[in-house]
């Protein structure tokens, strides 16, 4: 798919690029035709008003033309009575010339004699009402000169639309970098998103059939299948609506709201909330928050990018475990971390964990019901607010997040 893709851009542009130069050339060419075209004429009428009587004295003075400019005085049957000195015309090859051009009415012209083509153009003298001056031009240098000029052009264009073939060919492969990625990321999506929702759906359907099979039985005594049923459906719909918030991030349809808040009342009161969780997992939640912190964000996207953060915490946080949160005011930003002593992330997957659906442990994650999202969805929150998100880890010793957002 994206090979024809690209050699249809390549060929879009190159044939695109190539009319343009053909209209330009032909436009070039015709214009220096024309030019090229008048210039020889001007100088036709140059000679031809040039009158000079042949019966004067004035008339031994040597004329100097170009050699393919030449003249010739004739009478009224033909007889030619004056010449320009630069005729190197045989006698015959000029009464052909005479007489071809006298049996044509037009002032002015093109004939061709013997495959050479002559441009003319007749003036009557002013000494006497029976002479008529004839002047020609022999059009074989402007023929070559336009035939070189053509060649020239030509040329250019080949080499033209064979660079342009190779610079679309290589921007082709530049511009479908960021489409094959992005298409990868979305088959990778939606497979990952089949996955997650695949087993929620099968535990679903299998407690469904167990109730079905037992419909002889009381409610209270299938609460079990009932507890996973809703287990799972609220599983289902919390993976939904993280899958919907990255769709709308992704096409810039989430719209967040600023407003100035104190941070740190916020912080701590996310952290009040994770304190029974972490009792009954004993684990020891401290903080450190420093005090009058304000913050110009989205208070709400802040909340759920610290729960994302201590959620994760806690899941790869073994019993008797510490978890740490801390605020630091800074000048010209504000430093949230969050640090533990769990599992530790490898070095190899540290550049990769906030990709979505990725997971370091895909067992775990499934046992404590991660789908890979929370992670990705707290990058975005903090790219929002114009901040940056980085993680470092020890396997075996922990791991700390260290969001940095910058002040107004």
């Amino acid at each position: 798919m994206f090979r024809s893709l690209k050699l249809k851009l390549t060929l879009t542009n190159t044939a695109v690029t190539g009319l343009i130069f053909l209209i330009l050339l032909s436009g070039i060419y015709i214009i220096m035709k024309n030019r090229i075209q008048i210039q020889s004429e001007d100088m036709l009428r140059k000679i031809a008003f040039d009158e000079r009587s042949p019966y004067s004295p004035f008339h031994t003075r040597p004329r100097s033309f170009d050699s393919n400019y030449f003249f010739v005085r004739v009478d009224s049957v033909g007889n030619i009575v004056d010449k320009s000195p630069n005729l190197i015309n045989s006698e015959d090859e000029i009464y052909s010339l005479i007489e071809k051009t006298m049996k044509i009415d037009k002032d002015k012209g093109v004939i061709t004699i013997d495959g050479v083509t002559f441009r003319f153009l007749k003036s009557y003298s002013n000494f006497r009402a029976d002479l008529l001056k004839l002047v020609f031009f022999n059009t074989q240098s402007e023929s070559q000169l336009l035939t070189g000029l053509l060649f020239t052009l030509i040329l250019i264009a080949l080499i033209t639309i064979i660079l342009t073939f190779l610079a679309s060919l290589f921007m082709a492969n530049r511009s479908l970098v960021p489409i094959k990625k992005s298409w990868e990321r979305q088959k990778a999506f939606v497979a990952d998103a089949s996955h997650e929702l695949r087993t929620p759906l099968a535990v679903v359907q299998t407690n469904v059939e167990l109730i079905m099979g037992n419909s002889d039985e009381t409610v209270e005594s299938q609460q079990i299948w009932l507890e996973n049923i809703h287990s799972e459906t609220k599983r289902m719909t919390d993976l939904v609506n993280d899958l919907l918030f990255l769709a709308r991030a992704d096409s810039n349809e989430t719209s967040i709201e600023f407003s100035v808040f104190p941070l740190h009342s916020v912080i701590k009161d996310v952290i009040d909330s994770f304190r029974l969780i972490c009792q009954n997992k004993n684990l020891d939640l401290k903080s450190n928050i420093d005090s009058e912190v304000q913050y110009n964000g989205s208070k709400n996207k802040i909340i759920q990018l610290l729960t994302i953060l201590l959620d994760n915490a806690i899941k790869y946080t073994d019993p008797g475990g510490e978890i740490k949160v801390a605020l630091v005011n800074k000048e010209n930003s504000v430093e949230l971390s969050v640090s533990d002593t769990g599992q530790g992330i490898p070095k190899e997957h540290l550049g990769k964990i906030f990709e979505r659906f990725y997971r370091v442990d895909s067992a775990r994650a499934s046992e404590t019901g991660g789908s890979g999202l929370g992670l990705s969805i707290a990058d975005f929150i903090v790219k929002e607010h114009r901040g940056h998100i980085n993680v470092t880890s020890t396997p075996g010793k922990g791991s700390t997040f260290v969001v940095v957002l910058k002040k107004d």
